[in-house]
């Protein structure tokens, strides 16, 4: 019976190593938005299927970092008021429920806005 007893905390710790080694994966994407102008950009805000992130200002050639979760399928779109005061709205590519990977938003000179996706869905 002792060696019964004792094989029990064993036996949970074996579960729970291959509990988190086989599956139990989210997928998540890291977003980095980086200011490519002279001038700082101003409530910067993400909105994705799901949720939404942002930041006060991004400094120029600064750049900000956050790593989400898609609930749902949608186009991105990114929002920022530039120097002029001049509230600029940029849409996206689409993103599907279940990808990760990367996204990279550059917010260039000229508010032009390029978008460097590197997702993959998962199984």
């Amino acid at each position: 019976m002792r060696a019964s007893v004792r094989s029990i905390p064993a036996f949970c710790a074996l579960a729970a190593v291959l509990f988190l080694l086989c599956g139990c994966r989210s997928a998540w994407i890291q977003a980095v938005i980086v200011n490519q102008q002279n001038t700082p950009v101003n409530l910067v805000e993400v909105d994705y299927a799901g949720g939404s992130f942002g930041v006060q200002s991004i400094a120029p050639g600064a750049s900000f970092h956050y790593r989400f979760h898609l609930l749902d399928s949608d186009k991105v779109t990114l929002a920022f008021t530039d120097a002029s005061y001049r509230n600029v709205k940029v849409t996206g590519p689409e993103l599907e429920k279940g990808q990760s990977g990367t996204l990279r938003i550059e917010i260039e000179p000229g508010n032009k806005v390029a978008w460097q996706p590197q997702l993959k869905k998962n199984k």
